[in-house]
């Protein structure tokens, strides 16, 4: 199986999104254009990374946050649903970003990644960098140029 490990703020929207969801910068369609581009290309399944996960819910999404749900719509607006979320906590022990994704990787049939997110967060000392695509929250975020970067990486 081949994973997107997502982030939300400054990868489906950055600085210039018009956009809202509750008051927050929303998702901007044409970034996620860009990731269904990526997701047909690959095949690949979407797993959270992003602070936005805290509210989602794989099944119970009844009782999922409102910013949840808006994730959920936006993402079925180009056919993609997301496939899970990483943990933050093993037992009381919290995880790091990049030991999140480890954990992923660990505890599941992953054969290839690549991890998008505007912050590198501790990818350098977790051994992740060569599948980090860097977006810019400032330039645009998920761009097209992004986009074929990160299916040369799934694709290898």
């Amino acid at each position: 199986m081949k994973i997107v490990f997502l982030d939300i703020d400054g990868v489906l929207n950055c600085e210039g999104s018009r956009s809202r969801c509750v008051g927050y910068r929303g998702i901007d369609d044409k970034k996620a254009e860009n990731l269904a581009k990526i997701i047909k290309a690959t095949g690949a399944e979407i797993v959270l990374i992003s602070t936005w996960k805290e509210d989602w819910r794989k099944t119970d999404k009844a009782h999922q946050g409102m910013m949840a749900n808006y994730l959920d719509k936006k993402l079925k607006k180009q056919g993609l649903t997301t496939l899970d979320k990483t943990h933050d906590y093993i037992g009381e022990r919290y995880l790091s970003r990049g030991e999140g994704i480890l954990d992923y990787l660990v505890n599941n049939n992953v054969e290839n990644y690549v991890i998008l997110d505007d912050w590198q967060f501790d990818y350098d000392s977790c051994g992740l960098t060569d599948n980090y695509v860097k977006t810019d929250n400032y330039n645009g975020g998920l761009t097209e140029e992004l986009a074929e970067k990160t299916i040369g990486i799934l694709n290898r």
